[in-house]
């Protein structure tokens, strides 16, 4: 289901009257549809922000009612628990999508995806997105998981940050200050400050011809050497700093096809788990421990996860 798809289906729902908020909120809404890896159970409260007032409001219920906050972009890099979400989850399907041009700076609402953002780039004939063509997520993920491929990353093109915070502040940070290293960033200790918006410079500029094919060829590339199947989350690990690739420890501890139910690890690339047709979370956070527990023992090697598990990895946050 895409994003768009995933927003109209919101809008067919049938929404709570939550005064002050403009956008729809939602109570026990399933959100394994709304993730990549297609499983998960339900938001205890879903909310569609409107705008950044919404933002304000809903952290104040939120507050008010000691609900813990989560986010959702388009549901890639995280493994949404069997038993759902308690509290109230973001959901940026409308809010935050568009963006301004000023010279060589470009101004991003946080719901736009990154291959949407590739593309415009393009179109405009400027060079430096075409890395982001294939990663299936949002600007406000990508800035807190300095989201990168074919060895480039948004730090080399990110010059500031806009955060809501629960405080009910709106912050602007310099990249400098958001510590931005290999899927890392200051951010991602401050799980409840929400990004916003984000201003990237545009460097030199080329033929929109010239950017499309350099797109296509990455796209190519990436085509090659991942799985094809759809339901995956993308890589589930970090490459370690001073090893080799997570995808070969993986591979080289004899885990490719390694199954738990309807998760297995990819045949193609041993650093992705595919959700077969009905696999429960559970099982592919079972599989992601015995992958990880299995790499250490072989290899001595300890595996740090790029996937977030909600609640789990923000619990008490």
């Amino acid at each position: 289901m895409s994003g768009w798809r995933e927003a109209a289906a919101l809008a067919e729902s049938s929404p709570l009257a939550w005064p002050g908020v403009r956008g729809p909120v939602f109570a026990d809404y399933p959100l394994a549809p709304l993730t990549t890896w297609k499983v998960g159970g339900p938001a205890r409260y879903l909310a569609v922000p409107s705008d950044l007032e919404d933002v304000f409001q809903l952290f104040r219920r939120a507050g008010v009612e000691g609900w813990p906050l989560f986010f959702l972009g388009r549901g890639s890099n995280v493994l949404i628990a069997d038993a759902g979400l308690p509290g109230l989850t973001l959901h940026l399907a409308r809010a935050f999508q568009g963006w301004e041009r000023r010279e060589d700076r470009w101004r991003v609402g946080a719901g736009v995806s990154l291959p949407r953002l590739a593309r415009q780039a393009a179109a405009w004939g400027v060079s430096g997105f075409e890395f982001l063509a294939g990663i299936p997520g949002t600007v406000g993920g990508a800035v807190r998981l300095n989201a990168g491929a074919h060895g480039r990353s948004l730090a080399g093109l990110l010059t500031r940050v806009w955060v809501a915070t629960p405080g009910l502040h709106l912050l602007e940070l310099p990249a400098g200050e958001l510590e931005l290293g290999y899927r890392s960033s200051r951010l991602l200790s401050l799980p409840h400050w929400l990004v916003v918006e984000a201003e990237f410079r545009l460097p030199a500029e080329a033929s929109p011809a010239a950017v499309r094919q350099r797109m296509r060829e990455l796209l190519t590339a990436r085509r090659a050497r991942q799985p094809s199947h759809p339901r995956t989350c993308g890589s589930v690990f970090k490459n370690p700093p001073a090893a080799a690739a997570a995808g070969y420890l993986i591979e080289a501890a004899g885990l490719k096809g390694r199954r738990r139910g309807d998760a297995q690890v990819s045949r193609r690339h041993a650093n992705f788990i595919i959700n077969r047709g009905q696999a429960q979370a559970g099982e592919i956070q079972a599989l992601i421990r015995e992958v990880e527990e299995e790499v250490r023992r072989r290899h001595g090697v300890r595996l740090e996860r790029e996937v977030v598990f909600l609640p789990g990895d923000y619990a008490g946050k």
